[in-house]
């Protein structure tokens, strides 16, 4: 299904299993919930301006940002983040190469919802465990597992050969 690469690199990734998509969403709302758990517990309103940046930095990522410059949504009906609907079905895929302020952005939007709760998770030491058990496991299988086999040849994280789309 995928085809070969350069000897001795694994073959380019033509979708995703279901455990895949499964294991990274379920990680990426459990990081928001706990970080929005940890910061309800001493401001509400904090709270509330995380979710309104998570969902708002999401929303970016998907129509703006990044997302649309992915092959997997439009070329392999497939997303490892969102339903690739979400994409497909509202936009285009664009070409060329994405401007360095769109991954800045990108990395603005997922390095907040990270960086944000750590002052609010501070002191409360249960949550802040659950919140990294969850944020380093992501942050180690994701370039090991997914970077390495990625289509999207013009992501900042992509570390497959460049065969790819």
């Amino acid at each position: 299904m995928s085809e070969p690469n350069c000897p001795g690199h694994p073959a380019l990734m033509d979708g995703f299993a279901w455990y895949d998509k499964l294991v990274m969403r379920a990680s990426l709302g459990a990081i928001v919930a706990i970080g929005a758990a940890g910061i309800y517990l001493k401001s509400p309103a904090a709270a509330a301006a995380y979710l309104i940046f998570g969902a708002t930095g999401g929303l970016l990522a998907i129509y703006d940002l990044v997302c649309v410059y992915c092959p997997y949504p439009f070329q392999h009906s497939d997303c490892l983040f969102y339903p690739h609907q979400l994409v497909s079905r509202v936009t285009e895929l664009r070409t060329g190469a994405i401007p360095l302020w769109r991954k800045g952005l990108t990395a603005l939007v997922f390095g907040g919802l990270v960086a944000l709760p750590q002052y609010w998770l501070w002191g409360n030491w249960v949550l802040l465990a659950a919140f990294w058990a969850v944020v380093l496991p992501l942050g180690v299988l994701t370039p090991l597992r997914f970077c390495r086999r990625c289509r999207h040849k013009r992501c900042p994280l992509n570390m497959a050969p460049q065969s790819g789309e």
